[in-house]
């Protein structure tokens, strides 16, 4: 079994400090040997969210994953499905705070995670 951050030589230096280090990869991307059913998807997702929710780097990991290409979004990243990602980058789009074109900067995207991520603390 893989688990998140194993391979530490690749990874960005927030991820040490992650509360997922050490966890189940398929708590945030579902098996890859069986379906998952409904109910197991909801409830992994849930147990998934409630990890990022207590996250120091949870604005980090978000930002990170929201400056991917959309193709490349994959699981539960910084609190987040794929899906709820792309309704966050899709109004930052309408409202002109992103480029509709292409990826936004990280700088971008960290300022504004920071106006938009309520911290694990406000919880």
């Amino acid at each position: 079994m893989t688990s998140m951050t194993s391979s530490a030589s690749s990874t960005p230096g927030w991820e040490q400090h992650a509360a997922c280090a050490g966890t189940p990869i398929e708590l945030w991307y579902g098996p890859d040997d069986r379906p998952e059913s409904g109910h197991e998807a909801y409830w992994r997702r849930r147990h998934a969210k409630t990890i990022c929710a207590r996250c120091p780097v949870r604005t980090e990991c978000l930002a990170d994953e929201l400056t991917q290409p959309r193709a490349d979004q994959h699981g539960i990243r910084g609190g987040m499905t794929p899906r709820e990602r792309e309704q966050l980058l899709a109004a930052w789009r309408r409202n002109g705070l992103v480029p509709a074109d292409k990826s936004a900067s990280s700088e971008t995207v960290r300022s504004l995670l920071i106006q938009e991520v309520p911290s694990s603390s406000a919880s």
